[in-house]
């Protein structure tokens, strides 16, 4: 693409926007196979959802979270020994019940976990109570899961950025993308605060700011949007444990992907006027000691517009939760509280393909997952842009699935 007098540095290959897990993990492997790649991120590196999560890598009773989490998994081996450090370890995965009502009905979701091909082997309280007595389980029973891993999550974001620079690609933080422009049905570029960059390809990897760059893609009219929702989720850091914890402890209240999409759902002003925005849609214990010795607690989710804050309890609940569960994280000390916004798709699924402008494509609406399914959507989406029609084989990541994409 020849460079015109207003653009700002050198035209590239291909520009990805966003440096978080979607965008680092995607920059890596389209230079690993030799694309001159840009990364453009409007603040800084994981600065939003990719380095403020739990850091788990858990197992799900859809074969589709399954299959993405043994690709990540895989993947995350290939950086684990690399320069950057990230606590990457296979940890177990226990999964617990309050209460007996909860833990009778929790065997048909077992039965949907094994039929996803992960194992389930059934726990009592009793059992777990007596042989952990330092965490003072308080539960009616539980479930030892097969697959999982645990990882720090800001500096495997920060590996694959790394990995991604050492392939060849640039990074430029601080710069905003303030639209995308094609011409004749073919991408030719973004425009920055900093003037226009010309590009071959262009991959929209920034979360929540999808739907915005949907909307100012110009030059043959904005594309569709997609039924994002801000998922807005809580978690506590806590401090230095003072026992040794063998497991991700998470609660079996916690829906699977399509569940959790549902219940994400946001339209019109009745939902604002009802403050829909501020109702939790789900709240359940996800601990993950971290191997640095720390741990994060969460977890939360409930439905929210991206910019809008409202007061809430949750941090309070989810502390209150966990009391009542595992009285034994009474000792720990707290070292911080936050919120965090994750791009949710009304499926609970990520989206990655081709949009019909020619050159651009989508890498995103990664949600609760993002950590879990990153990695292996960007390497599915690499390989179908570089050698296939930029549709990954996997039909339920296309965003042909939803209306008006068709």
């Amino acid at each position: 693409m020849a460079q015109t007098a207003s653009a700002i540095g050198t035209p590239v290959d291909a520009i990805v926007i966003g440096g978080g897990i979607a965008g680092c993990t995607l920059a890596w492997e389209l230079a690993s196979r030799g694309v001159k790649t840009l990364i453009l991120e409007q603040t800084l590196i994981a600065a939003e959802s990719s380095g403020r999560n739990t850091g788990t890598l858990l197992s799900g009773p859809q074969p589709e979270v399954v299959e993405m989490l043994d690709a990540c998994a895989a993947i995350y081996q290939e950086l684990a020994a690399g320069p950057v450090p990230f606590e990457f370890a296979r940890i177990g995965h226990l999964l617990i019940s309050e209460d007996e009502q909860s833990f009778d009905a929790a065997a048909a979701v077992a039965e949907r976990y094994r039929a996803a091909g992960v194992t389930m082997d059934r726990i009592s309280g009793a059992d777990l109570a007596r042989e952990y007595k330092r965490i003072g389980f308080n539960v009616a029973g539980g479930y030892h899961v097969g697959r999982a891993w645990t990882l720090e999550p800001m500096g495997a974001t920060h590996a694959f950025a790394h990995a991604a620079r050492e392939a060849g690609a640039k990074i430029r933080t601080g710069l905003r993308v303030a639209q995308i422009f094609s011409r004749n049905g073919k991408v030719e570029g973004v425009l920055t605060d900093q003037g226009i960059i010309p590009a071959d390809l262009v991959f929209i990897a920034n979360g929540l700011w999808m739907s915005d760059l949907l909307r100012r893609t110009i030059g043959d009219g904005p594309l569709p949007g997609l039924p994002f929702t801000a998922g807005r989720g809580w978690l506590i850091q806590l401090g230095k444990l003072d026992f040794e914890l063998p497991w991700i402890v998470e609660e079996l209240t916690w829906p699977d992907q399509e569940e959790l999409g549902r219940r994400m759902s946001l339209s019109g002003l009745a939902d604002v006027a009802a403050q829909r925005d501020d109702q939790p849609a789900v709240e359940a214990i996800c601990l993950n000691p971290m191997r640095g010795g720390d741990a994060r607690l969460g977890a939360s989710l409930q439905p929210a517009f991206r910019d809008l804050v409202r007061n809430t309890d949750m941090a309070a609940r989810i502390a209150a939760r966990t009391l009542r569960m595992l009285p034994g994280l009474g000792s720990p000390r707290v070292t911080n509280v936050y919120p965090g916004n994750r791009p949710m798709l009304s499926d609970g699924l990520p989206v990655a393909g081709r949009t019909a402008v020619e050159g651009l494509y989508l890498h995103g609406g990664m949600g609760s997952i993002g950590m879990h399914a990153a990695p292996a959507t960007a390497r599915w989406l690499a390989e179908a842009v570089l050698s296939g029609d930029g549709n990954p084989q996997q039909a339920w990541l296309r965003p042909q699935r939803f209306a008006g994409w068709g």
